[in-house]
């Protein structure tokens, strides 16, 4: 007792059920705050800090520039985070479903349900659904269906044509990675640079490793003009060294008259025909130094035939070796040809205002997709779009199979959820119940932001899913409720199953919260005052645009 005491004195405690209806008021809060941005229709939020303004309607780039008090928010921010990283997709709508568990719950606990029945009836309920997705499963019918999955994702401003542009990039990138790999698409055999200028269908996909010089490496500009900007059958050589003369330890160091700094000058000569030497005897047209290569010994490579690059970024060292087969060496000296890769070619090249060199090996998977874009944010927004786009298409891979989207496989979820809980002969019913209420959220929101009428458009799901028609949804484009699998708005069945996982696990972690303890070296950041927690209308926003004061995400 005497130790509780002693906390509770030290540190201020929140208990019961107010504990319970703080943290259920953070989580519904933040949910609502997303839930307008579900959608195509969906609208964006202004985030404005720090002297930044962020458009976004994307719900993981949302809750990463927000400043959150409540832990239980943090809690449903990291679903969205976890949602996105894994599978590409989802994380509004987990948000938005996890809000809705906790209100549904709220109100089963002011009826006197006690939380552990509530919790007990959400897991037996997400289990239901979860079992029953299979039932709505269509097999993916070649890459017309993989690119309905994709422009599915793409949600905001984007035309129809753009759309359809990133979406055939996206999935011809994923295949080609794909192909080149019996073990499926690897993320790093893909490299995505982003180059402002020209429009976004000037984007494209090569075959090969596309290395941007000006973001890590010797830029052209400081390469001679004479070395060549085509090579075939390149030899590639990869350094973790600083190709330079070494210095003494001292700062400074005196030469004894004449022949003294004769002997300084002969071995800094000597020095360098070393290093120019050991790469023409192994063959070496190409080295990439992940460190600095001194001014005099680049001009004496570039005299002698060999293109050096310097300060190469160690994930692009790691694409390289992949792509020629070169092994990256510690000191020049331990070069050997073992350690010597090839590439068909390598060329040197401009797009837009970028230096580029692109690196062709017929036996590597590496691929490069350069997007394009004005002004510089678009071709941000273009770049998260595709790299979510990839990842979305890995989820396929990992469970082949396909469910409706638009609503549609919430609504028959919610059907099967809603026929459980009657064989339910216990206070969990109500808990099954509230469930099915929860995931219907999804289409209502859906409908209400397309400007439809969110009740009438849900008793008409309703309606016809009980008739069997399980494909039908919300159209938002067309403001209709339609057969929305017809109309390629389709999603990967283990996006809508992690969906429902994620967002019951977060409701009932935040449940099963009685007890609120700010202990020593918590940041107040507004802890004392409830309402001013839950205020977004003022924004708790903090800016983080990736060093851009104007940027936009969809």
């Amino acid at each position: 007792m005497n130790g509780v005491h002693g906390i509770a004195a030290v540190d201020r405690r929140t208990t019961g059920d107010d504990a319970r209806k703080r943290n259920i008021a953070a989580g519904t809060a933040l949910a609502e705050l997303l839930r307008t941005t579900l959608g195509p229709t969906g609208r964006d939020k202004m985030l404005v800090g720090d002297g930044t303004v962020i458009v976004s309607n994307d719900g993981a780039s949302i809750v990463d520039r927000l400043s959150l008090d409540s832990p239980a928010a943090r809690l449903l921010a990291d679903v969205a985070r976890a949602q996105r990283g894994e599978l590409g997709d989802g994380s509004t709508t987990a948000v938005v479903l996890a809000g809705a568990l906790l209100a549904e719950a709220e109100r089963l606990f002011d009826d006197g349900v006690h939380p552990t029945t509530v919790i007990a009836g959400y897991a037996d309920a997400s289990r239901r659904a979860r079992s029953r997705l299979g039932e709505l499963v269509s097999a993916p019918d070649g890459e017309a269906a993989r690119r309905n999955v994709v422009s599915t994702a793409i949600t905001g401003r984007w035309d129809e044509r753009r759309t359809a542009f990133l979406a055939d990039l996206s999935t011809r990138a994923h295949r080609a990675a794909r192909d080149a790999d019996a073990g499926g698409a690897n993320p790093s055999a893909i490299t995505i640079h982003g180059v402002a200028g020209g429009a976004t269908t000037d984007s494209e996909l090569l075959d090969g490793l596309v290395i941007d010089t000006d973001a890590s490496s010797t830029s052209l500009s400081s390469i001679p003009a004479d070395v060549p900007r085509h090579l075939s059958d390149a030899r590639i050589a990869l350094l973790d060294d600083e190709l330079t003369i070494q210095s003494p330890e001292s700062a400074r160091y005196s030469v004894d008259g004449p022949d003294g700094l004769r002997r300084a000058r002969d071995h800094e000569r000597d020095e360098y025909r070393r290093y120019v030497e050991t790469l023409r005897n192994h063959g070496v047209d190409v080295c990439f130094c992940q460190k600095s290569i001194d001014d005099g010994l680049r001009a004496r490579l570039a005299r002698a035939g060999i293109l050096a690059f310097e300060r190469t970024r160690q994930d692009e060292v790691h694409k390289l070796s992949r792509a020629t087969g070169a092994r990256p060496v510690m000191r020049l000296d331990a070069l050997d040809p073992s350690a010597v890769g090839r590439a068909d070619e390598l060329e040197r090249v401009r797009l837009g205002g970028g230096s580029f060199v692109v690196v062709r090996e017929a036996s590597s998977r590496q691929v490069s997709v350069v997007l394009r874009g004005s002004p510089e944010h678009v071709v941000d927004e273009t770049e998260r779009i595709v790299r979510d786009g990839i990842a979305l298409l890995r989820t396929l891979d990992a469970r082949p199979g396909l469910v409706p989207g638009g609503g549609a496989t919430e609504v028959a979820l919610a059907l099967a959820v809603r026929a459980f809980g009657r064989c339910v002969d216990d206070r969990r019913a109500l808990a099954v119940d509230a469930f099915a209420d929860a995931i219907e959220t999804i289409p209502v929101s859906l409908a209400r932001n397309a400007g439809m009428d969110p009740i009438d458009s849900l008793l008409e799901l309703r309606r016809r899913h009980a008739d069997g028609e399980r494909s039908v949804g919300i159209d938002g484009d067309s403001r209709s409720v339609t057969d929305v699998a017809a109309r390629g708005v389709v999603e990967p069945v283990r996006l809508a199953d992690r969906v429902v996982a994620n967002a019951t696990d977060a409701a009932t972690l935040v449940l099963r919260i009685d007890d609120v303890i700010r202990t020593r070296g918590t940041s107040d950041g507004g802890a004392h005052d409830h309402d001013h927690d839950h205020d977004h209308d003022h924004g708790g926003v903090s800016g983080d645009p990736g060093g851009y004061p104007w940027a936009i995400s969809h």
